[in-house]
Formats: structure tokens, C-alpha cells, sequence
């Protein structure tokens, strides 16, 4: 873990530092907008070229949809403690989503018009899963519930096949528990582009979320404004802020729980001192060497190695996304650590603070925020009803969690009368007329005469 004295004024650099490049380039844009254009020409045709190419040699495009009984077997393969668990996870989700809900509302302006605001939900929503070591149900939960909760009619999921054309058994039976019946053995950009422009196989769609790899984040880069996207997402990151009173041991597994979501993932901890980060460094290792232990363990004790026992523990490197800073000499706590916080914009902000309500009222940048010792970013990552899906790569400068709102349209609405047409034409004409627009002048000078017969 690399360990580092911060200053408000360094505290620019310091992000910089450990910010990643961005995964697109030039390369990627070129190979993803040439399977989007031989997908939005070819259709069907296409999918199966590049689907067979990259992921599943025998496939046909009967065959990228999965049949509902193959949903229907997952679902009843899965044990039983995991189907309570996704029950758990979708009954919070879908409580903590209905609390997103906004109502219509409409009034009286002040110059007798009435306005107000509708909201209506998008008509299809496509949801992307990712396939291989990112494939998790947890996902297909994240992504369905804000959608059905605001009222989505049509939703289907594309997610990555294997070599033989299998998919993830927990994402099937996620979907079918979730009510979701139209699931496609899909991925890549290829799976961005069905959803975008439609094929006689994979009905297009009006929004499409969910995270992906590169090709994936391009992709729906490039054919946002023909659909709706929620995000371009990035390497998952957490911001760990914590006093002398924080347990060492309990900030060190919430860090390498962090390490867990992949190559690129970042744990930062501020900290407030250089010993307690050397203190949490020195149980980092611990954790390490005890899942080293066990997982080989696991594997000794297992004829077929699965997600459980890979055979060995295969440490990944520490340095370059594992950082920790401290105050330098001088520095007070509390406000170089919310400056750190609002100039990282971290995806998942965990406060392990004595007094971390106090806190809260410095940030203004965080996807999520896990207040108190007792609530690592695990619980958002699964069970506690908030959603995963959240802003990443300093985004939640402006950004927002996946929601409610992203499958939904706010409409305006406005209805005058005679009166307020005749109370608000003459400052429109002057408006109208100094901008140059005659017939908007007219167009509202003729209600304005009617108002006076």
C-alpha cells in the first residue's frame, strides 16, 4: 500500500496521482463502430458472425434467445439458501426504489397559466450482465428492480455466452425470479448494438444500462442519443475515511473487498495519521496471508475447482490501487479529508468516524455513502436495498446512482386561458421580436386578441 502526507494544496496532484486513464481508445472506437454498423446493416446476420467469432462458435440466431424453460430449470436448480438471499436483496431494492418515485404534480402559475410535471416510464429498457468472473445475479437485481419499479413494461437482459453457449445459471435464475422472460445469449458491443437499433431477432429498446467492459462502454458511448444510457462506467473504486478510533482490521477487509471487483479497481483510506495506515497495511497482509490459507484449503479438500477453489491463491499486486494518506504536519483532519472526498468523487465513500453524521454535511461528491463502522460498502453491493450501480471515475461530480429516474420521462406540462394568454402575450412579443422570431409574435398576439374580444 502506497502511503502518502497530504496538504490541501496537494490534495489536486494527489487525485491525479492515483485517477486511472480511461479504458477507450481510438483502436476500440474503430472495432466497435464497425460491428455496430455491420449490426445496425446486416441484422441478424451480424450478431451471429460476431457472436461466433468472439464468444460461441455454434450459434444461430434461433438460438440467442433463451427459451423460458432453461430460465424455469435455473430457477429451481438454484439452493435454496441462495434463492433466499436474492429474495432479500430484491424485496430492500425494491423498497428502497419505491422511495425514489416522484409524484405528477400541476398548479397555478402566477399569471393564471397552469403548469405541471408528468412522469411516464420508457416504453423498453435493454439491461446488460456481464459474462465470466464479472457475471453476478446481484446485477441482474440492480438493474431490474428501478426498472420495474417505474413502471417499464418490456425489459430484456443480454449477457455474455461461453464457448458452448451456456450461460451463468445465478443470472437465469435472477431473471426468472424477477419476472424477466427475455434474456439473450449476448455480449460486447454487439449486444449494445442489437439493443440500439433492433434485428429481426432482439426487439430495439429506449434505454439501456448495466456496466460492461470497454467495448461495452464504447459501444453504448456511441449510439447514445438514438437510446437512453445510464452511465459509462469505469473501475469500481472506494474512499475509505476513518479516525483513531476505527478498527484496523475491519478497514483492511473493507479495502481488499474493494481489490475483489478486478484489474483497475481502486481502495483509497484516509487516514489520520502515518501509523494507523501502517497499522491497517500490516493487517491488509494478514487478511491476505488467512485467504491465501484458506482458499487452499478449499482446493485440496475439492475434486472439481470452481468459484470457490481455484486451486491456489493467486495474490494480486498491491501497489498502484491500494493508497492511504495522512494529514501532514500542520494539516487538520477533518477538512483535508473532505476535500479529498469532494475532489475524488469517490463511486463508495465509507466513514468510519466517531461522529460521521457530523461529517457528511462537508461532501458534496460520492455515488454512495456508507455512514458508521458497522457498514461496509458490501451491504450496497448486495443485500441493503440501495443500488450498485453507481458513478465511477470522479463522475459523481454530476452524476447519480442507477434509479427510478433513469427509466423515466418527465413531461411538461401547460395550459393556458383566454386571461393568462392576454396577461402573458405582450412580454412574449418583445421576447418574440428582439430575437427575431415574427411568427412566434403573431402566434401568440392572435390568442391575445381573442382574449380581448
Amino acid at each position: 500500500m502506497l502511503i502518502q502526507a497530504l496538504t490541501l494544496a496537494s490534495v489536486p496532484s494527489a487525485v491525479d496521482g492515483v485517477r486511472p486513464r480511461p479504458a477507450s481508445s481510438e483502436a476500440i472506437a474503430r472495432v466497435v463502430e464497425g460491428i455496430l454498423a455491420g449490426v445496425r446493416a446486416r441484422g441478424d446476420a451480424a450478431l451471429v458472425e460476431v457472436t461466433a467469432r468472439l464468444d460461441w462458435p455454434q450459434v444461430t440466431a434461433a438460438r440467442l434467445r433463451v427459451p423460458e424453460e432453461e430460465l424455469r430449470a435455473a430457477s429451481e436448480r438454484l439452493p435454496a439458501d441462495l434463492r433466499r438471499a436474492l429474495e432479500k436483496a430484491r424485496d430492500n431494492c425494491t423498497w428502497f426504489h419505491r422511495h425514489e418515485l416522484p409524484a405528477d404534480w400541476e398548479e397555478q402559475g402566477p399569471d393564471g397559466q397552469r403548469l405541471g410535471i408528468r412522469q411516464r416510464p420508457v416504453g423498453r429498457a435493454g439491461l446488460y450482465v456481464p459474462g465470466g468472473l464479472g457475471s453476478y445475479a446481484s446485477s441482474v437485481i440492480m438493474n431490474v428492480v428501478p426498472a420495474q419499479v417505474a413502471g417499464v413494461a418490456e425489459l430484456a437482459i443480454c449477457t455474455p455466452p461461453g464457448r458452448d453457449g451456456a450461460v451463468n445459471e445465478s443470472v437465469l435464475a435472477a431473471a426468472w425470479l424477477l419476472g424477466v422472460r427475455e434474456v439473450y445469449r449476448l455480449g460486447g458491443a454487439q449486444a449494445v448494438a442489437a439493443l440500439a437499433y433492433g434485428t429481426g431477432t432482439v426487439p430495439r429498446v429506449d434505454v439501456i444500462t448495466g456496466p460492461g467492459n470497454a467495448y461495452v462502454n464504447e459501444a453504448k458511448r456511441q449510439v447514445f442519443g438514438l437510446v437512453g444510457i445510464d452511465s459509462l462506467a469505469g473501475p469500481s473504486e472506494v474512499l475509505v475515511v476513518a479516525d483513531g478510533q476505527a478498527e484496523p482490521r475491519w478497514v483492511a477487509a473493507d479495502l481488499l473487498a474493494q481489490e475483489e471487483h478486478g484489474s483497475g479497481a481502486q481502495a483509497l483510506l484516509m487516514a489520520p495519521d502515518e501509523d494507523f495506515c501502517r497499522a491497517v497495511g500490516k493487517a491488509i497482509e494478514v487478511l491476505r496471508a488467512e485467504r491465501c490459507a484458506l482458499s487452499d484449503t478449499l482446493a485440496a479438500h475439492s475434486a472439481v475447482p470452481g468459484p470457490a477453489s481455484t486451486g491456489s491463491c493467486v495474490a494480486r499486486p498491491v501497489g498502484g490501487n491500494l493508497h492511504a494518506f495522512y494529514p501532514a504536519l500542520g494539516q487538520e483532519f477533518a477538512p483535508l479529508a473532505a476535500a479529498l472526498v469532494n475532489a475524488y468523487g469517490p463511486e463508495h465513500l465509507e466513514l468510519h468516524l466517531q461522529d460521521a453524521r457530523a461529517f457528511l454535511s462537508g461532501v458534496a461528491s460520492a455515488g454512495a455513502i456508507f455512514v458508521g463502522k458497522h457498514t461496509p460498502t458490501a451491504f450496497g453491493d448486495y443485500v441493503a436495498g440501495s443500488n450498485h450501480v453507481l458513478p465511477t471515475g470522479g463522475s459523481a461530480r454530476f452524476a447519480s446512482a442507477l434509479s427510478v429516474h433513469t427509466f423515466l420521462r418527465r413531461q411538461s406540462l401547460i395550459e393556458l386561458d383566454a386571461a393568462a394568454a392576454g396577461r402573458l402575450a405582450p412580454p412574449l412579443a418583445r421576447l418574440a421580436e428582439s430575437e427575431g422570431f415574427c411568427f412566434h409574435r403573431i402566434s401568440a398576439e392572435m390568442r391575445a386578441e381573442d382574449a380581448a374580444e
